[in-house]
């Protein structure tokens, strides 16, 4: 399979090797006399780079706060996105003030304003979902809680319980009005991992897909006790609530596999990959999944740390293949000066696809980015929400 060989000497002939079937190609292209024809969107010899034109500068999302990633959908004649508010004192103070706020804009790319609040806090990484029955979800994690305070001035304001990351909800709107009102469902994993399993015990970043059965395939991220590092599964339920239980008993990528370092371009051997915030689409051949790799396949004593993001497909939902690149690096190409420049975060990722001549290419994707040294605290750890087309 491209990219795949076992041996890093052999880096340059496998690359070069002719693709045999679409497998070959990430199941994001065909195999045509030995080479991949990609889907639009994406490109590469394996089809596993996003192909990715210019990001607006400005983002797509206009509020005082910073905000933390989230995608569009249209209703009612307009779109409307649900995104983190993750308060007056920056993002990594979100665990004390986030809360899941609904903007909305005329056009898909913003800029989107400020409507109301969809989910109090603590209330962190929405994901929005139409179902196939045209019910209004948002998926998120945290709890009920009240900081007490929004002062930034506090040399540490209260957080919500250590669990609080670990709890995933779903906010349903009852009338199916992008306003709501809002019924909530929560901790709808709970209770679904079985006692002698380890890696599942705490999870988070749900990333929900209603299958045409009308059961759901629920990606999330478990946590390895004994490294601390994100472990990724997935679970099925019966409703878009659950109850859910475990597909697979180890992580969807224990098994080691090779990948593309993103800065040398070299052949790394196998290791484990560990990451987070997925979202999951179902293509024309496969299932597949992008995420934001902190550590791509390599622990975090590696150094490899390079924020991007990463691909994987799937014939069945339970067994997946991730792809040797990564899709996307850690800074898009910004459409105007002055821009950002290159950033030191880009996380979240959420795919729309609004092409109604071709409903399987991806049109635009989202991000939560940040630009800030490590460990910049208060209203300068400034985050925000961009969007960038797809060719």
């Amino acid at each position: 399979m491209r990219g795949f060989c076992l041996v890093a000497a052999l880096a340059a002939a496998c690359s070069a090797a002719a693709c045999r079937g679409p497998e070959d190609c990430s199941m994001l292209g065909e195999c045509v006399a030995g080479k991949c024809v990609c889907d639009r969107g994406f490109t590469g010899d394996g089809c596993d780079l996003f192909d990715l034109g210019a990001a607006p500068a400005a983002g797509a999302v206009q509020f005082e706060n910073s905000t933390w990633g989230g995608h569009p959908v249209f209703l009612e004649g307009r779109w409307h996105m649900y995104v983190s508010d993750v308060g007056p004192c920056g993002l990594h103070r979100f665990k004390s003030f986030s809360r899941i706020i609904h903007v909305s804009a005329d056009n898909v790319e913003g800029p989107y304003k400020y409507e109301d609040v969809a989910v109090p806090g603590v209330a962190h990484n929405a994901y929005p979902v139409v179902t196939a029955e045209g019910q209004l979800l948002v998926y998120y994690i945290g709890v009920e809680f009240n900081p007490g305070s929004l002062s930034c001035d506090v040399a540490k304001a209260p957080e919500m319980p250590s669990n609080g990351t670990g709890i995933i909800n779903v906010a349903e709107s009852v009338s199916g009005s992008p306003s709501g009102p809002w019924r909530y469902h929560t901790n709808i994993l709970g209770g679904f991992c079985p006692a002698e399993v380890a890696w599942c015990q705490s999870v988070s970043n749900p990333a929900p897909y209603q299958l045409s059965d009308g059961r759901w395939l629920m990606g999330f991220h478990g946590k390895d006790p004994v490294n601390n590092l994100e472990d990724p599964g997935m679970a099925v339920g019966d409703s878009f609530r659950g109850p859910f239980s475990l597909l697979n008993k180890a992580p969807i990528f224990a098994k080691p596999a090779p990948y593309y370092n993103i800065s040398t371009g070299a052949l790394m051997p196998p290791a484990e990959f560990h990451g987070e915030d997925f979202f999951l689409w179902k293509g024309r051949r496969a299932y597949h999944m992008v995420w934001h790799s902190k550590e791509p396949f390599v622990t975090r004593k590696s150094g490899d740390a390079t924020s991007c993001g990463s691909m994987a497909w799937s014939t069945d939902g339970k067994a997946w293949t991730p792809t040797p690149h990564r899709a996307y690096n850690g800074t898009p190409q910004w459409a105007s000066s002055p821009n950002p420049g290159a950033l030191s975060s880009r996380q979240r990722p959420q795919i729309i696809f609004t092409d109604p001549a071709d409903p399987h290419r991806p049109t635009h994707l989202f991000n939560g980015v940040q630009k800030c040294p490590k460990g910049t605290v208060g209203a300068k750890d400034y985050a925000w929400t961009v969007v960038t087309r797809f060719n």
